[in-house]
């Protein structure tokens, strides 16, 4: 079932859709209740302008409010009552490119919620988005996070419910800050990507092992670890810097004393010929 953006109310979701006087700016809100839903396959699309993710409340499967500039771009609220597979955000119509006429037209943003309680898949394409993301509380399956020429951070400022069987972020000419990774849980997580730059934090509450894979070509790496964690890293490949204090080397893997009977571990393997990598440990 594909809804239009600019709908009255259809069934159980309500959209709404008003110009803003004097711009171009419209905005668009939607929302739609939780109905015996299984599984919520959620794709975001916002290739630029300020975007904002976080849990919903409980009984409402997501809600969505935009502010966009309707001469460049068109919302996009399309979901599948048969799959759960939901499609959000924003798509460019006209010639394409930002119309350079006054801050506010291009100053587009968007506020996602889903529910906490719906096994979530997710994924987003930021494109020049400026995005903060918080899945803390949320029952995350997977994750997948595309970043271009921007800043975004991802948290987890509670743990998440579920199984996280996978994160996966790839980022361009931009910086990636996570942070609370412990409390997602996930079993593996890859990174990879062009320019950028990624600050991985594994704090919060620790409950599995994890596995991380990192590509990043000319690149930065900086891994925050929790003292007292053990941490393995292997460098598959030369790199131009590896700040790894704390860790003992043996050909090309470095570990932490007495890594194979830890209780908490966390292994990385650096896929990467020119990235550096440093390690903080944190209290």
């Amino acid at each position: 079932m594909k809804l239009s953006p600019f709908a009255l109310v259809l069934g159980s979701v309500a959209v709404t859709a008003s110009a803003l006087p004097a711009q171009t700016m419209r905005s668009f809100n939607a929302t739609r209740p939780v109905a015996g839903e299984r599984m919520l396959r959620a794709t975001l699309d916002f290739g630029a302008g300020r975007v904002v993710v976080q849990p919903g409340v409980a009984g409402s499967l997501y809600r969505a409010v935009l502010r966009y500039d309707a001469e460049r771009s068109a919302p996009v609220q399309d979901y599948d009552t048969r799959t759960g597979i939901l499609h959000l955000g924003l798509e460019p119509v006209g010639g394409g490119g930002m119309r350079v006429t006054s801050r506010a037209q291009l100053d587009q943003t968007g506020r996602f919620e889903f529910s906490p309680d719906i096994p979530l898949s997710f994924t987003a394409n930021l494109g020049a988005a400026d995005a903060t993301i918080d899945l803390g509380g949320t029952t995350l399956v997977d994750l997948a996070i595309w970043s271009g020429a921007t800043r975004s951070s991802l948290a987890f400022s509670r743990p998440t419910r579920g199984e996280c069987r996978k994160a996966s972020f790839t980022v361009g000419a931009s910086e990636l800050d996570v942070r609370q990774l412990a409390n997602a849980a996930c079993d593996e997580i890859s990174v990879e990507g062009g320019v950028g730059r990624a600050t991985l934090g594994f704090e919060g509450e620790w409950r599995r092992n994890s596995s991380v894979a990192v590509a990043l070509s000319m690149g930065t790496l900086t891994l925050r670890v929790p003292r007292g964690v053990g941490l393995q890293v292997t460098a598959g490949r030369f790199l131009t810097s590896l700040n790894v204090e704390g860790l003992a080397r043996s050909g090309n893997v470095w570990s932490t004393a007495g890594y194979s009977s830890a209780a908490r571990r966390l292994q990385i393997e650096l896929k990467t010929s020119m990235a550096g990598v440093n390690v903080e440990w944190i209290d």
